[in-house]
C-alpha cells in the first residue's frame, strides 16, 4: 500500500511540475519554469527509484521461492538416494539369499546323486557276488552264431545299363 501511495504522490508531483513548467514558460516566469522542471525531474527519479525497489522486492521474493524450491529438491534427492541405497541393500540381501538357496539345493542334489550312485554300485556288486556264487561266471558259453557272407562288389566298367523286359 505504501508503494502505491508513493507512486501516486510522485505522479501528482510530476503533473504539478509539468503544469508549473508550462505556466512558467507561457508567462515568461523563469523561476516557475525552473521549479516545475526540478519538480518533474525529482518526481521522475522518485518513480524510477520506486520501480527499482519493487523489482528488488520481487527479486527477493523470487530468490526466497527459489531457495525454498532448492531446499525441497535437495531433500527429494536425499530421499531418492536413501531409497536407492535401501533398494540396493534389498537386492544384495535377495541375491545372497538366492545364492544360499542355490548352494543348499545343489548340495542336496549331489547328496541324492551320490546316494543313488552308491545304491547302483551296491546292487552291481551284489549281483556280481550272486553270479559268482551260483557258478555262472566260471565258464563262458561258446558262441554259436552264424556268419553272414556279404557279396563282393563288382567294379563298374562305365557301360550303360540296358533295361530288359524279363
Amino acid at each position: 500500500m505504501q508503494v502505491q501511495v508513493s507512486r501516486m504522490m510522485a505522479a501528482v508531483g510530476a503533473a504539478t511540475g509539468v503544469t508549473a513548467m508550462g505556466v512558467g514558460v507561457t508567462t515568461d516566469r523563469l523561476g516557475l519554469a525552473v521549479a516545475g522542471s526540478a519538480l518533474l525531474i525529482v518526481s521522475a527519479m522518485t518513480i524510477c527509484v520506486l520501480v527499482v525497489l519493487q523489482a528488488l522486492r520481487d527479486t527477493a521474493a523470487e530468490r526466497a521461492a527459489l531457495i525454498e524450491e532448492r531446499d525441497l529438491a535437495i531433500a527429494a534427492q536425499v530421499g531418492i538416494a536413501s531409497e536407492r541405497e535401501r533398494l540396493r541393500d534389498d537386492l544384495a540381501r535377495g541375491r545372497k539369499a538366492a545364492q544360499d538357496l542355490l548352494a543348499r539345493e545343489r548340495a542336496a542334489m549331489f547328496q541324492a546323486l551320490e546316494e543313488k550312485r552308491f545304491a547302483i554300485q551296491s546292487e552291481g556288486v551284489e549281483t556280481g557276488i550272486l553270479l559268482a556264487l551260483s557258478g555262472s561266471l566260471d565258464e563262458m558259453p561258446a558262441s554259436t552264431g552264424v556268419l553272414l557272407q556279404l557279396p563282393v562288389r563288382q567294379p563298374f566298367d562305365g557301360a550303360v545299363l540296358v533295361a530288359s523286359d524279363d
